[in-house]
């Protein structure tokens, strides 16, 4: 098989269990006994509430009623109407913000988490049984055993509290010198990303180290497994460099473990890692996600749990893709 015909094979895949998820996503919350509206509307909610959200989800109608208008309100980004996090509002206004906050967070943090991930598993393997070894993965080890939230509180306690060098909470607003900012929607634009930059430092660290030690200890078995190979024996027979035979060599092999984990790890990863967010009232998919479970608010749930799920499903796409680059046996 071509690589054309490999990866439309793959979009295929992609597209059947999109449409899969979404089916599971609308059965979820009403297979379950009782009044439909018992699940979606909390307990506080009042009749106006329950109207609303009957006529929204056409409750009255049969399941092979809803099931079209349901895929047709996804494909349109209508999730429906807040029960919790903001009682009567739409949902589509209070999914941006968070969105947006976790991206930032997620992105640089997880570009720093593999880049940095991946070079001290290189050198760790590279160097294995030394110094660089022992130290590098024990500073691993001790970061992956460690929960997030132990790590993240140490961060806020020492550079937010004692120190006051970071503010304690939220993604934006407050500026570094700056006692009394303007408001958020009237700063520059240079004044938004030095404000929002403020606010991710410490997220940013706390969730950069976490996912980092994984990569680190991944790479280094990765690597260390690569570098016994027959074929690297015989590229040392050969003459060919050790800078050659670990970068155009041992690299493109090893690398595939840690892009399988990248991918897997999506789902988590667009949480925010709930967590890290909790601990600095971040407001980001994390938090939110905390908030809806916390109120029982089954729309903002459903419209999160699928945007998780379609993000892992794009991971897993960009994934193949990156395999028939590094790997290209994989499109045959």
């Amino acid at each position: 098989m071509n690589i054309r015909g490999y990866m439309a094979k793959r979009l295929v895949y992609v597209i059947i269990t999109l449409f899969a998820i979404i089916i599971f996503n609308f059965f979820l919350f009403r297979v379950m006994p009782g009044d439909p509206t018992a699940v979606l509307v909390p307990k506080t909610g009042d009749q106006e509430l329950k109207d609303i959200i009957i006529n929204k989800f056409h409750l009255n109608d049969p399941w092979y009623v809803q099931l079209p208008t349901y895929i047709g309100q996804v494909f349109t980004l209508d999730f429906g109407i807040s029960t919790g996090v903001k009682k009567y509002g739409d949902v589509r206004e209070i999914l941006p913000s968070p969105i947006t906050n976790t991206l930032l967070l997620v992105g640089i943090g997880t570009t720093l988490a593999i880049w940095m991930g991946v070079a001290l598993g290189r050198a760790a393997a590279w160097k294995r049984g030394k110094a660089t070894d022992t130290v590098g993965m024990g500073f691993a080890l001790t970061f992956y055993s460690m929960p997030t939230f132990l790590f993240a509180l140490v961060i806020l306690m020492v550079f937010g509290g004692w120190l006051g060098w970071f503010p304690l909470n939220g993604a934006h607003g407050k500026l570094p010198f700056d006692p009394s900012p303007p408001d958020y929607d009237k700063m520059s634009i240079l004044q938004k990303i030095t404000s929002r930059g403020y606010h991710l430092v410490m997220p940013v660290i706390a969730f950069t180290i976490e996912m980092m030690a994984e990569y680190a200890i991944i790479m280094r078995n990765a690597l260390t497994d690569v570098l016994t190979e027959d074929y690297i024996t015989t590229a040392r027979a050969k003459g060919i460099s050790n800078k050659r035979i670990l970068h155009d060599h041992a690299m493109r092999n090893a690398m595939l473990p840690v892009v399988t984990v990248a991918a897997i790890s999506v789902g988590w990863v667009l949480g925010g890692d709930i967590m890290v967010e909790i601990v600095f009232s971040y407001e980001g998919l994390g938090l939110l996600t905390w908030d809806a479970v916390n109120k029982r608010d089954y729309p903002v749930l459903q419209a999160v749990f699928l945007l998780m799920a379609v993000g892992v499903l794009l991971a897993n796409f960009v994934a193949d893709i990156i395999y028939v680059y590094l790997d290209p046996r994989v499109s045959v």
